[in-house]
């Protein structure tokens, strides 16, 4: 809550603000202002919850103060300072609804008192319906407080004594009942089940408020907690129980509807068994691991008497010779379309969980790899992109995200060893990026890594394909280029060998009389005249 203080007088501001324990009386922003004007315009940050203010001052006394403040419909509460006793101030004050009349110099006995009266009417003010402005700003805090309280609940910030969680209930004047039992209800939406165009804190923002539209009648929204797990994003809603589970599990049913039809994503809500509220945090995480390991049942409504049910009675092994044949004979769409019917043979009978998908995709990485260290094609290179590193993210969070990330695997890998396998087109294509690079600092790695192989098996192949090694054909480059900036421009030797990628002069005019018989000077001056 927010308190401002008016007075002319500085010392007696400073005096206000350190004689009060503010937070004892739920006040965490104090203003300040020593003239109406200077009031008014604080007005406009919003309005203060309570006013302590001067009558008499220079530039306007209180009574215009409250006045041009309740005339613009404020209901907060008003304490009046004075130097002088005077019937008519204080009867002006009474009209205006003013709280408390006290005479300087203050009393901090009578200032607390007023204080507490102050604070006392605005709650029933806000209890009858009466306070708008301010109800709705208290009610707003109230939810923000059980909302922290549920929060540290969850997270097992609050020690799960029955004790602690007592105390912490009475510090924060909760309506909550310690010892009742309750019920999670876990909403769930893995990021990968998401349009990609969305924003993930307007997606965020967008799902906790379709819940809380959806559940508003029946549970206040300081019971519930919007969150994210690495890619999944959580509302956990806390529940009384009993309660009538007939209407909470139409309305998880409209949250999953609602977010497929509006939000465009797959949401999931699970609901646990009830206990109190030493449990919930336990509670909570097992309903995520039942999430973690959901692949094959998103979409729906999970009871805790009626889980989901996956067969593991015999584990699922990815046939790898099969697979390293297919790969071997470029077979792409055979080989993704053996993954869909493997998975979809495996959805069909309840076989698939999070566990199977993940030894499928660790067998089938094994076939990738041995296939390219094979051919000499270094992965951590080939799948460094952005895009293949979301798409191996997200490959365990469904069937849908591991087929697509299958799909770019293979593509990707059936595509470079064909490169690979025809060599002139990568010695071709190291040619280029030689010559596009040759004025920078170049080593046989960074060219080899342009081409996704090792150092040692480009130097072969290369050799090979041009009957020059990596460095003559750079430095090939390099003298080419020095040769035509020596005749066609007036720039320096030094500013020559630094231009074409040479360290230094000397080391230039080395390989340069290596590859032409002649010094830099010496080529400029003879080839020049002859020009």
């Amino acid at each position: 809550m927010r308190c401002m203080l008016i007075d002319d007088d500085i010392p007696t501001i400073e005096a206000l603000r350190g004689i009060v324990n503010w937070e004892e009386f739920g006040i965490t922003e104090v203003l300040t202002a020593h003239n109406i004007q200077d009031a008014k315009q604080l007005f406009e940050n919003g309005d203060p919850d309570l006013i302590i203010c001067d009558i008499e001052m220079p530039r306007g006394s209180g009574i215009d103060m409250i006045k041009w403040a309740r005339d613009r419909q404020y209901e907060g509460g008003f304490i009046f300072l004075t130097c002088h006793e005077s019937f008519t101030f204080a009867s002006k004050a009474i009209s205006y609804d003013a709280d408390s009349y006290l005479v300087k110099p203050l009393d901090k006995q009578e200032l607390e008192a007023a204080l507490r009266k102050s604070m006392d009417t605005l709650k029933n003010k806000i209890m009858l319906g009466e306070y708008s402005k301010l109800g709705h700003a208290w009610l707003k805090n109230q939810d923000l407080i059980e909302r922290s309280f549920w929060s540290d609940v969850l997270t097992a910030t609050i020690s799960p004594r029955p004790q602690l969680i007592q105390s912490e209930v009475q510090k924060r004047e909760l309506a909550v009942q310690a010892h009742a039992e309750y019920r999670l209800l876990l909403v769930s939406v893995p990021r990968s089940q998401i349009e990609r165009e969305w924003d993930e804190s307007i997606f965020h923002y967008a799902l906790s408020n379709l819940v809380s539209e959806i559940l508003s009648s029946r549970v206040g929204s300081g019971r519930m907690i919007a969150y994210q797990v690495d890619k999944v994003f959580y509302n956990a809603i806390i529940v009384e129980s009993p309660a009538d589970m007939q209407e909470l599990e139409a309305s998880a049913g409209e949250i999953i509807r609602l977010s497929r039809q509006y939000l465009k994503c797959t949401a999931t809500c699970y609901f646990s068994e009830p206990g109190v509220i030493s449990r919930l945090a336990q509670l909570k995480t097992e309903l995520e691991q039942a999430d973690e390991s959901n692949i094959i049942f998103r979409g729906k409504l999970h009871l805790p008497n009626k889980p989901f049910h996956v067969d593991l009675t015999e584990r699922f092994t990815l046939d790898t010779e099969l697979f390293t044949l297919l790969f071997v004979q470029k077979e792409k769409a055979q080989i993704v379309n053996r993954l869909k019917k493997e998975l979809e043979l495996l959805t069909s009978l309840n076989k698939l969980d999070a566990a199977t998908l993940h030894s499928i995709r660790e067998d089938l990485l094994q076939v990738v790899y041995s296939l390219l260290a094979r051919h000499h094609i270094q992965a951590h290179r080939l799948f460094e992109g952005e895009l293949s590193q979301q798409l191996a993210q997200d490959a365990e969070s469904s069937v849908f995200d591991f087929m697509k990330w299958a799909q770019a695997l293979t593509d990707k890998t059936v595509d470079s060893i064909k490169e690979v396998l025809q060599s002139e087109g990568v010695v071709e294509r190291a040619k280029r990026f030689i010559q596009d690079h040759y004025t920078q600092d170049l080593s046989r790695e960074d060219v080899a890594a342009s081409v996704y192989l090792t150092a040692d098996y480009l130097a072969k192949v290369f050799k090979n394909g041009t009957g020059q090694t990596v460095k003559e054909y750079l430095n090939d480059c390099r003298i080419r280029a020095a040769k035509q900036m020596l005749l066609e421009s007036a720039a320096s030797i030094g500013e020559i060998a630094m231009d074409t990628g040479f360290d230094t002069i000397s080391y230039f005019s080395t390989v340069f009389k290596k590859w032409t018989g002649e010094t830099p000077a010496a080529y400029r001056a003879k080839h020049k005249a002859a020009l």
